[in-house]
């Protein structure tokens, strides 16, 4: 007869089990579109929502040497105000990705610019992981 308990205990967790797995990297296609916009998937200084824990990488294959890819603190050209926590490779052209981990400790609001052109640009917002429940289940 208790044969069968493990197997219920199993049944009872296998809905969760998703919920465990790695969330899957997500690449972003980046291109220099001209000197007045980055191209983001297809779209000009498109607006990017990330979520803390997940890993974003952005493909720079063929962006030239004039347009450095940064992440930044704040809306600004330069390499100053690079936000490098997590971040691999801020601030590369060419063929060589940035792959960002967002930190648990990210802030709500980044940046991504050109180095040298003040119209690329757009903004990064950081948001925490979903959580297993949806808001208001627990009550």
């Amino acid at each position: 007869m208790n044969t069968l308990r493990p197997l219920a205990v199993l049944a009872l967790l296998l809905p969760f089990a998703a919920f465990a797995a790695p969330k899957a990297t997500t690449t972003f296609a980046v291109s220099a579109g001209g000197f007045s916009a980055w191209t983001i998937d297809s779209q000009s200084n498109p607006p990017l929502t990330l979520e803390r824990g997940r890993t974003y990488v952005f493909d720079l294959t063929g962006v030239n040497a004039v347009h450095p890819f940064n992440i930044n603190t704040t809306n600004t050209t330069g390499s100053g105000s690079r936000y490098n926590v997590g971040v691999t490779n801020n601030g590369a052209t060419g063929d060589t990705d940035i792959t960002f981990v967002v930190p648990a400790g990210a802030p709500n609001s980044l940046h991504y610019n050109c180095g040298n052109h003040a119209a690329m640009n757009g903004v990064i917002t950081i948001i925490d992981a979903d959580g297993i429940f949806a808001s208001g289940f627990e009550s």
